[in-house]
């Protein structure tokens, strides 16, 4: 289906008839959707540290490889602790103080983090960090949700993807430039990018009157829990699995990229930088040839199925070019995974409990995040890369049988 759809784009590319489809997965959105993707494209332009911490703490700093994994895994649990708080906090005083909040503290943090270099103290600053800045996420989502109608809500996302992916791009590549001068900038330049992001909220997305009335009639509504949801919970370990998966690439692959490779950090960064733009490049286009033919777990299927080629394409030794088609394979699972599994999510959920239900599903992305860096760094330490390889392979398998399964008990049908 993601050959298809890639071969569509391409063909309508040269023959110049790109303009229609174009106007068709862009048209329609709110105003307020694209000033949510302008501040994820400004804040994710920053994005730096996620991409270099493990290199930076181990070659830079001398942490031992075991001691990076935890510093690693304290980012994923402050990341657990703010994306739920930050999922309470919307559903009892909206996206806007929580956006702003986050942005402008988790800003600070990256400033603070830079000037710690020992082990307690940056096991405590990454742990702060994350639980400030991630808090962002579910008011984001949330925010997107009010503003986009179930039939655009694909689609918003997508934007808001695109717009991360294209700061993912230029993120990547400033960073393994600014490393390789020194590794402090990444830091400077993430808290300048999160300081400005909320700039933007505060200066064009604060909620009207009469939105802060519809808001507080939704949040003092009676309440029902997405712990109820005995679908979503089964969804929400779907999600964790495929989290655990795909982290790998961000966090295990550049440590295996330059200890087993001995490829430069600019190059990792225009690796990682290729999966931004291929992402934004093709996911808005193929979301709108795709999105209504079948179920949302179909495609996370799919995209767990490509996960698998990966793992076992990096069985075999290559060249640049090698890796970069593994990248663009990494790229179309996640354009295929990621913004179906947000419909998902959203599909479950009522204006009072967005929240809630963001933050339950972030909180499984940052359980993976958590787990991800201390599984990986403990297998390679005792039986290496290839093995972490073949087990994550074999993970991303069992995922597709589950998301099949998944898909078969709720009998969807593509829509007429």
């Amino acid at each position: 289906m993601s050959i298809k759809a890639a071969g569509v784009f391409f063909v309508t590319m040269k023959k110049g008839a790109l303009r229609a489809p174009l106007a068709a997965a862009f048209g329609g959105l709110p105003r307020e959707v694209w000033l949510l993707a302008l501040t994820q494209f400004i804040n994710r332009s920053g994005t730096m540290v996620v991409f270099f911490a493990a290199v930076y703490l181990h070659s830079d700093l001398g942490i031992s490889l075991p001691q990076v994994g935890i510093i690693m895994s304290m980012f994923g649990a402050g990341s657990l602790i703010g994306v739920y708080t930050g999922g309470w906090l919307v559903d009892r005083i909206g996206y806007y103080p929580v956006m702003l909040f986050s942005l402008l503290m988790g800003g600070s943090m990256f400033l603070l983090v830079s000037l710690l270099e020992s082990f307690v103290p940056l096991c405590a600053g990454m742990f702060m960090l994350s639980a400030l800045g991630e808090a962002y996420r579910p008011a984001n989502m949330a925010a997107v949700s009010q503003f986009a109608g179930k039939e655009i809500f694909t689609r918003s996302i997508s934007l808001n993807r695109l717009a991360i992916n294209l700061g993912f791009a230029a993120g990547p590549a400033l960073g393994g430039l600014l490393a390789s001068h020194n590794y402090k900038f990444i830091f400077y330049a993430d808290g300048i990018t999160c300081m400005a992001a909320a700039c933007v909220v505060f200066a064009f997305l604060r909620p009207s009157g009469a939105l802060r009335q519809t808001q507080h009639a939704q949040h003092t509504g009676a309440r029902v829990s997405a712990f109820s949801d005995k679908p979503y919970r089964w969804f929400l370990l779907i999600a964790c699995a495929y989290a655990f998966c795909f982290f790998q690439f961000f966090t295990t692959l550049p440590l295996y990229y330059k200890a087993e490779l001995a490829i430069s950090e600019g190059k990792i960064g225009l690796l990682m930088g290729l999966n931004g733009l291929l992402v934004a490049g093709i996911e808005m286009l193929l979301i709108y040839k795709i999105e209504r033919r079948l179920s949302p777990m179909h495609f996370v299927a799919a995209g767990a199925a490509l996960l698998v080629l990966a793992y076992l394409m990096l069985l075999v030794s290559g060249a640049m070019a090698w890796l970069a088609l593994i990248t663009v394979v990494i790229s179309f699972s996640e354009m295929l995974a990621m913004p179906f599994m947000t419909t998902y999510m959203n599909s479950r959920a009522q204006p009072y409990n967005r929240g809630q239900y963001a933050s339950l599903y972030v909180m499984a992305w940052s359980v993976a995040q958590m787990l991800a860096p201390v599984v990986a760094t403990q297998f390679i330490d005792r039986v290496g890369y290839n093995a972490l390889w073949i087990f994550l392979a074999a993970v991303s398998a069992a995922l597709i049988m589950a998301a099949r399964a998944m898909h078969n008990r709720e009998q969807w049908r593509p829509e007429a």
